[in-house]
């Protein structure tokens, strides 16, 4: 087992694991789950004062041109919740827009950026978007930021209520009601700008109730010569040890991990500057046991240490208002309600009655009875081996129609209930009713099968055909809505593979070139003696296990593929040559599978379970190696890997949990042949480069791939990102707000990653960068 331990880590070597916090789910408009009201600022994930501010006024011109205020009425067209920049930036575009407005403020204007440290460095990195604000926000310190902000807004008479906490909202009769406690305020639209205002994080531990115990600096100044501690590890807790440092402290910083991920690298220079001087203490991978009068407990990985202490500052950040959001009936990405099992039941059971019921064939008479019946009969002798496989599939195809029938009728109900999320014009129209059609289509062809009352043709073709309108519908979307020329081109390739390759050839085209060829061609007899093995062309050895070993070309060539081809394009161009450009599972996460990014699983435990696709890999040489050998019991394996890997691991989950965890957990957890690419990567000159001054530690980058890479974790240092898992999508690229990021190669392989390379070669104007 050591062994194996050792090559997973050697696999994923400096590849660092993230988790990402949850936030109102919004839509394409920032629009929460419930109608009207929208998110701006800090609540989004964005910690940039400068983007805050837009993002506020944005809305409110969206709001404008989208034409809801021209109906007149008492109530207000606009109410904001949150005196920040994002909400202060919004009333001051209402003004300017002439729209009846008012902004609620729990606390007093600005308060986030008054609870500041003394002297706090602002540093107001430019936003790629025009700045449309009129709120002034330049470098500087928090007193002067300060003086900007409320000059900017002076005399400008905004209709400004503090001290007002918001207690719900909720919608009535088409408007929105805003309720404080002694208070209701009526809109149209509801912006909600209140930044991370919940509670301070706790450490829930026996000391944490004593004064000396805080989780904000106001002025460093109120400390001299003391011994402080200070909890966590982000960008706060690191500037609160600096600034205490300065002060003439002597600081102990203690953090859960083995080191530092988040913070930007001119706050960390900062602290290795005063651990130099002695003034600051790192103890990672410790946790605060007990705060008592004069000293702290810590538990580290020597065991318990005390450490003496006049004050502690926990900064482990804040928590999301989640009571009051829940309150309005506001979801939370990942919130799971009785409708998601509901749909994710249908999905599962439709995938099920799809992929089982393609590889099965329709029995005599077709009724349940006698189908259950044949199986058990079954004699399980190896020449009734397909025929038993057959009846196993047709059954299980059955059982999973049986399901979907009244988990589909069911989810059909929920999707009514919200006409307006799912049916509304536009895109939501296209979309589910699509889905719908094509659940209703292939149902049918199903059935009739099945119980032989009609003829509809293969199952098989009809599948290869919804895939691949699929794939264009969707492809089609994703290159209207994320306008770069390398998603456009990547989209017309994929598709263009899947459409030719594995439905055109083998199913309209195959009798064509034979005609054209001669049966006794060396080509039809050896590359193409059945229309099918035109899949093995684009499905590397192991994914289409059924060609290999048919005959002496398909038993040599499928090694030049996975081997010599494969590992020669991932040296120059990374793993996502293959996954994000030629292969078929790539291609329908990389469009049906797009809207769906943000729910990959992250974190350390996801990203262990990655393993799962190296023990695949295994058994799919163990397999191959049987099979070919004419090893007895090798039909067995093979029809295991079929049933287990082919149909129900890469078919019916890698699709049925697309709208649940994303469109690539069959590509990261179970694809063998991606296991085998991971080895390969490790020698690849492929990179992610990463212009550190210019990141801002949004953690988009990281909350929008789809294969769970800490992306935020590479980039806020100026480090290349080399994780295996990367299949070149361009999502992490495409959507930083900063233009952070972009593809490219470094000089010679680089296994353990030691270039500090920030800029591509070709530089970042050209489409192969990913931005253009």
């Amino acid at each position: 087992m050591g062994y194996v331990t050792s090559y997973f880590n050697w696999l994923q070597k400096d590849c660092p694991t993230g988790e990402v916090e949850k936030y109102p789910q919004l839509d394409d408009h920032g629009q929460t789950t419930l109608e009207g009201v929208y998110v701006s600022g800090d609540l989004t994930g964005i910690p940039l004062l400068t983007m805050a501010a837009n993002s506020g006024a944005q809305l409110v011109r969206k709001f404008s041109y989208d034409g809801v205020f021209e109906d007149k009425s008492d109530d207000y067209d606009i109410i904001i919740i949150g005196g920040g920049p994002a909400g202060i930036s919004a009333a001051v575009e209402c003004q300017k827009r002439k729209l009846n407005y008012l902004v609620v403020e729990g606390s007093r204007l600005f308060n986030t950026i008054e609870n500041f440290p003394k002297a706090k460095s602002i540093i107001a990195t430019p936003t790629n978007d025009k700045y449309i604000s009129e709120l002034k926000i330049t470098d500087g310190v928090k007193e002067s930021l300060l003086e900007d902000l409320k000059s900017s807004i002076h005399k400008k008479n905004l209709n400004i209520k503090t001290g007002l906490r918001v207690e719900q909202i909720s919608r009535k009769n088409g408007l929105l009601e805003v309720k404080t406690k002694d208070e209701l305020f009526i809109g149209k639209r509801v912006i909600l700008a209140i930044g991370k205002s919940g509670d301070a994080r706790k450490l829930k531990v026996p000391g944490e109730e004593l004064g000396k115990v805080k989780n904000r600096l106001f002025d460093p100044a109120d400390h001299y010569n003391q011994n402080i501690l200070v909890v966590g590890g982000g960008d706060n807790a690191l500037e609160t040890a600096n600034a205490l440092a300065a002060q003439g402290n002597t600081v102990t910083i203690s953090y859960r991990k083995a080191a530092f991920s988040r913070p930007k690298q001119e706050n960390m220079e900062e602290v290795r500057k005063w651990q130099k001087d002695g003034k600051i203490t790192i103890v990672y991978k410790s946790e605060v046991k007990e705060i008592r009068d004069k000293s702290v407990w810590l538990t580290t990985v020597e065991g318990e240490k005390e450490v003496v202490n006049d004050a502690v500052y926990v900064m482990i950040g804040r928590e999301l208002p989640i009571q009051f959001l829940g309150r309005s009936g506001i979801k939370m990405e990942g919130e799971k309600s009785s409708s998601w099992y509901v749909f994710l039941t249908a999905m599962i059971s439709f995938f099920t009655m799809l992929y089982f019921g393609k590889k099965g064939v329709g029995l005599e008479g077709g009724n349940f009875t006698e189908m259950t019946q044949n199986f058990i009969n079954l004699p399980l002798t190896r020449t009734e081996e397909i025929k038993g496989m057959k009846y196993l599939y047709n059954l299980v195809g059955w059982l999973g129609a049986v399901v979907f029938i009244f988990s589909g009728i069911t989810a059909l109900f929920y999707m009514l209930k919200e006409k307006k999320k799912y049916f509304s014009p536009g895109w939501p129209l296209v979309k589910y009713g699509y889905l719908i059609l094509s659940a209703l289509l292939f149902s049918a062809v199903y059935f009739i099968g099945v119980t032989k009352t009609g003829s509809t043709g293969s199952m098989g073709y009809w599948y290869s055909l919804l895939y691949c309108t699929t794939m264009a519908l969707f492809g089609y979307r994703r290159i209207q809505t994320k306008k770069t020329k390398y998603i456009k081109y990547q989209v017309y390739t994929l598709v263009f593979i899947q459409v030719f390759f594995l439905f055109l050839l083998p199913n309209h085209l195959y009798g064509s070139l034979v005609s054209a060829l001669g049966e006794d061609s060396w080509f039809i007899q050896n590359v193409l003696p059945e229309a099918w093995y035109s899949y093995g062309l684009i499905l590397f050895w192991p994914l289409n296990m059924g060609v290999f070993g048919a005959n002496t070309f398909w038993t040599i060539f499928p090694f030049i593929q996975s081997g010599l081809i494969l590992f020669l394009l991932i040296k120059y161009y990374g793993k996502g040559v293959y996954c994000g450009w030629i292969c078929s599972c790539g291609g329908m996460a990389e469009t049906f599978g797009d809207e769906y990014r943000n729910l990959a699983p992250h974190g350390p435990k996801a990203k262990n379970f990655e393993n799962i696709g190296q023990y695949i890999l295994a058994f799919a040489m163990i397999t191959t190696s049987m099979k070919v050998g004419g090893i007895s019991g090798g039909w067995i394996s093979a029809l295991l890997y079929e049933v287990l890997i082919d149909v129900f691991f890469a078919g019916v989950l890698g699709l049925g949990v697309y709208f649940f965890l994303g469109g690539r957990i069959w590509c990261r957890y179970g694809c063998p042949l991606a296991a085998l690419m991971h080895i390969y990567t490790r020698f690849s000159k492929y990179r992610i480069f990463s212009e550190k001054k210019k990141c801002i530690s949004c953690n988009i980058c990281t909350k929008v791939c789809h294969m769970g890479i800490d992306v935020m974790n590479y980039a806020n240092k100026g480090i290349p990102m080399n994780d295996a898992e990367c299949v070149r999508c361009s999502a992490c690229v495409q959507s930083c707000p900063m233009d952070v990021l972009a593809f490219g190669e470094v000089e010679v392989s680089d296994p353990n990653n030691n270039s500090r390379k920030q800029i591509p070669d070709k530089g970042k104007n050209n489409w192969q960068s990913g931005l253009k």
